[in-house]
């Protein structure tokens, strides 16, 4: 005999439910569903959610995992919905539910619908900010709202400052110019949030945030400035050198050279008895060499105003630019030739633009 999943009595030899007690779930769900539809849309208060789902938990069989999927779609809903401009007494909206529900944060967020809410607020104050509507000031203090009221990891909330940023200089750059405005409203987000623009995550680094610090840092050089300088690099600079701009999960490929020797053997073959014959060789060995790429090493590639200097657990490379005789330029590196003996070297794993731009503003100055 079989119990029922919903009320734990007996439901016979064929079956795992009672027929009665599924319907009585599936209206509860549906009645759920309605509350929190209703609640979204003002309508519904929080207290009457607690109270509505106290009866549901013990006359519809209503546990966790149907609060928490019928939770997560009406705030899917409801943040789809939404737009800009946000009020400050949203992120209250979900945690006045929260609390009306009487699951965690975790449980209600095992599917990150409480995250994806959170970040659309915090994306959409940062909109404010970089179409004009409202300053830097009110944009941190907005997101600090959001993120001292709901859940959501520094992570998450870093990324999406890096994501906007990246939407703005896409958005700055579609003419080509980057207006004094323009300019100043990226000085003044990546000062107040911290960001460096030299020292990118990797999935930002040949994207429109790379492009405008570059060429900002390009026609700083032409000028004779060097940009300011962050501390902590594990690399020795040298008198006057700073670093311009760093690329993270650099791959550094070095050219070696392999030799072979082949035989080129000839003769007639001399039977001295049987099974063991004898042939006098007229043949040389000869020496045959090819060259390929040989993985040094995964690191940091630093460029500065006077070296590329690529640094790794397994590998350390200091190329000064006045040593490069020939450069090729790929979509996600370059290839190196130096001058004396020095072998090949390939770097992998960023855009190559900006260290070709530099290095004909050194060629040229």
């Amino acid at each position: 005999m079989s119990t029922c999943k919903y009320c734990n009595q007996s439901a016979g030899l064929f079956s795992s439910v009672h027929k009665e007690c599924e319907e009585k779930h599936s209206k509860g769900v549906e009645k759920l569903r309605k509350l929190l539809e209703e609640y979204f849309l003002g309508v519904a208060q929080g207290t009457t959610i607690q109270h509505e789902l106290s009866q549901l938990r013990k006359e519809s069989f209503i546990n966790a995992d149907d609060i928490t999927s019928v939770f997560t779609k009406a705030l899917d809903i409801y943040t789809t919905a939404i737009h800009r401009p946000f009020s400050s007494q949203m992120p209250q909206v979900v945690t006045s539910l929260v609390s009306a529900m009487g699951e965690s944060y975790s449980i209600l967020d095992r599917n990150g619908a409480i995250t994806r809410f959170a970040l659309k607020l915090i994306k959409g104050h940062i909109a404010e900010y970089f179409t004009g509507k409202q300053p830097i000031a009110t944009t941190r203090t907005a997101i600090y709202g959001v993120t001292r009221t709901l859940p959501i990891s520094n992570d998450a909330v870093c990324d999406a400052c890096y994501y906007m940023l990246e939407k703005a200089a896409t958005n700055f750059l579609k003419d080509g110019l980057l207006t004094p405005q323009e300019e100043h409203m990226v000085n003044e987000y990546t000062t107040s949030f911290g960001i460096q623009p030299a020292n990118l995550p990797v999935k930002y680094q040949s994207g429109d945030i790379a492009k405008i610090s570059q060429a900002r840092i390009l026609s700083g050089l032409q000028q004779g400035q060097l940009p300011p300088q962050t501390m902590g690099y594990p690399i020795i600079l040298g008198k006057g050198e700073s670093v311009l701009w760093v690329y993270d999960d650099v791959k550094c490929f070095e050219e070696k050279i392999k030799r072979e020797y082949i035989s080129n053997r000839g003769g007639l073959s001399i039977k001295i008895c049987k099974g063991i014959y004898y042939r006098p060789s007229t043949g040389r060995m000869k020496p045959m060499e090819h060259s390929y790429m040989n993985l040094e090493g995964t690191g940091k590639l630093f460029v500065t105003n006077k070296h590329l200097i690529f640094n790794s657990p397994t590998k350390g490379v200091k190329i000064p630019y006045t040593k490069i005789i020939g450069v090729t330029p790929y979509s996600d590196g370059m290839e190196l030739n130096r001058d004396g003996n020095a072998k090949r070297i390939i770097l992998q794993g960023f855009d190559s633009w900006f260290v070709m731009n530099l290095l004909s503003v050194i060629a040229n100055n």
